[in-house]
């Protein structure tokens, strides 16, 4: 069964909204790392590759975490429920721990980049919390399999 039109769409425009926002908290990261640092290389890059490696594995198991919880409890591949059915608050709650996983990596990144003094130390992490946003952006749920729920 599915949920219905008007419950559906309240349902759509706030996880789009919610989306939108830790989207644009990336963008904040972004913007804050510039001004804290700035553009020019502090010169402390080539200091710092065990913490680099630390960070980057940190933001890989951060990203790696988020399409697992994708796959495994929002597509429906999960054991304890039928895939034929999902609650809307199932959605939404699992939904918000991926595009968290998925904003993580840029947290990781902006601590990494003023740790060293370093904006390019940061912008490989937010261009993947970014894409990983777009990868599991609201338009990608399967609202379709929405279960009824009475509303």
């Amino acid at each position: 069964m599915a949920v219905d039109a008007s419950s559906g769409a309240q349902q759509k425009q706030l996880l789009k909204v919610i989306w939108l926002a830790m989207l644009a908290a990336v963008g904040s990261y972004t913007v804050v790392c510039l001004l804290m640092v700035g553009m020019e290389d502090a010169g402390r890059r080539a200091e710092n590759d065990g913490l680099r490696y630390a960070f980057t594995a940190v933001a890989a198991v951060m990203g790696a975490l988020s399409a697992w919880w994708r796959w495994r409890f929002i597509t429906g591949q999960s054991v304890e429920e039928e895939p034929s059915t999902l609650s809307p608050a199932r959605l939404q709650t699992h939904s918000l721990v991926v595009w968290a996983l998925s904003e993580a990596v840029a947290i990781v990144g902006l601590v990494m980049g003023l740790l060293t003094q370093s904006f390019m130390e940061f912008f490989p992490f937010g261009v993947a919390a970014a894409a990983l946003l777009l990868l599991h952006r609201p338009s990608n749920l399967a609202f379709d399999r929405l279960e009824n729920t009475g509303q």
